[in-house]
């Protein structure tokens, strides 16, 4: 099969199908090559927040932007994603975590977002499912949810009834330059001419990237997540507790969604990543001490999705320093999901124009040069295994831990 597009996106998932979709708002061409189904991996079987509290000061102009995007997803696509408004709350679980929130509600403050930071009654008063544990929370109004079984499939077709080609089951193996852009091979003798390329692989960007000289730091894992039947269901906020024992947000059919961290090691190959049984009996067990409300609790499916993390957990979105007309978009350290809209406009404007009025210069894929300052939220939110090349080297005689981040997971 030979084929031509103006544009070639290698990944079908939510940030692949959204840069679709927008640039054919903007008149190019577009063809989509992915290896499963479109929007089926991480895009299908993450947490579903929509999260905008506790990013990363950087990531805020690109999350608002895309959270406008998500809030307007139905009229776009034509049918409802599920958007639910249910907003986030972070919970403290004791007096040293009310540093972290405080810090939490200024940066989102800083942001323009309305957040309220609450005393451990006051928020225990306005969910009283909650434990006493709780001494504290940061309230977010406009954070959300979206289930991605339900949202994943309406961003898929949003970009193909947009006139996107969606080509599934389809692995991109060799991609070369060439005089009129790139010529790009594929299974089953798929051969792709195109003007520009995006890498919008997810945690296989890297392997992308690599083979046209440029190595990242990338590790693939995952978050353990169960689904949650409980004797008195949750129809509360997306909650979180801001070290992390604690994931929880309302599910379909009173079916709630949990997990915990820290993340698991995911498997590039076979594309999965098992969770551990004693990972389902440790969330519960919190989850019971957290939420004593809910009554008796259950666990049902258990799964992770694989998502590509950087040590400095923030993403790679910039124009390749090797090949140029390739643009990077992976890496976005399980954000990627609430940000897919707005990196999928950032990506049509950086084609169309060459700039993009979102700034994205903490984004680039430049800053690995000459090593870079890991997050200190890797040696809680991971196993060790995953990270331990990343841990700083300190003096024999410290003998501390790695210093916690104020930032929630």
């Amino acid at each position: 099969m030979s084929a031509s597009a103006d544009v070639a996106i290698i990944g079908g998932g939510a940030v692949g199908c959204f840069a679709a979709y927008f640039l054919r708002q903007r008149g190019r061409s577009v063809l989509v090559l992915e290896k499963g189904a479109a929007c089926s991996a991480a895009s299908g079987s993450n947490f579903g927040n929509l999260r905008l509290q506790g990013r990363h000061p950087a990531q805020f102009p690109l999350a608002l932007r895309a959270q406008a995007i998500w809030q307007d997803l139905a009229r776009l696509a034509g049918e409802d994603a599920g958007l639910n408004a249910c907003g986030h709350v972070y919970l403290g679980l004791g007096p040293s975590d009310q540093p972290k929130l405080a810090q939490t509600a200024a940066e989102a403050r800083d942001a323009g977002l309305d957040v309220d930071l609450l005393s451990g009654p006051v928020a225990r008063q306005r969910w009283p499912k909650l434990s006493p544990l709780v001494s504290g929370a940061c309230w977010s109004r406009r954070d959300a949810i979206a289930d991605p079984g339900r949202a994943a499939p309406v961003i898929a077709r949003l970009a193909q009834r947009a006139g996107a080609e969606v080509l599934e089951s389809t692995r991109a193996h060799k991609i070369t330059p060439s005089a009129a852009g790139f010529h790009i091979t594929g299974d089953r003798g798929l051969s792709v001419s195109c003007g520009h390329v995006i890498n919008a692989a997810g945690a296989w960007g890297a392997e992308v990237a690599a083979a046209l000289g440029e190595e990242v730091p990338l590790f693939a894992a995952g978050p353990p997540l169960f689904t949650l039947r409980s004797e008195r269901g949750w129809d509360g906020p997306s909650l979180a507790a801001i070290d992390g024992t604690v994931l929880l947000r309302p599910g379909p059919g009173g079916e709630a969604v949990a997990g915990a961290f820290p993340r698991v090691k995911a498997d590039l190959v076979s594309g999965t990543a098992p969770v551990p049984p004693d990972r389902v009996a440790r969330g519960l067990a919190r989850l019971a001490a957290v939420l004593p409300g809910l009554g008796r609790l259950r666990a049902g499916r258990v799964w992770s999705g694989v998502e590509g993390y950087l040590p400095d957990l923030l993403p790679v979105l910039d124009w390749s320093q090797t090949t140029p007309g390739l643009l990077h978009a992976f890496g976005f350290c399980g954000h990627g999901y609430q940000l897919a809209p707005g990196v999928g406009a950032v990506l049509a404007e950086l084609i169309a124009s060459g700039t993009s009025k979102t700034p994205i210069d903490a984004f680039a894929i430049t800053r690995f040069a000459g090593g870079i300052t890991p997050d200190a939220k890797l040696w809680h939110e991971f196993d060790p295994e995953l990270v331990a090349r990343f841990q700083p080297r300190r003096p024999a005689a410290a003998g501390a831990p790695p210093p916690t981040d104020p930032r929630d997971p």
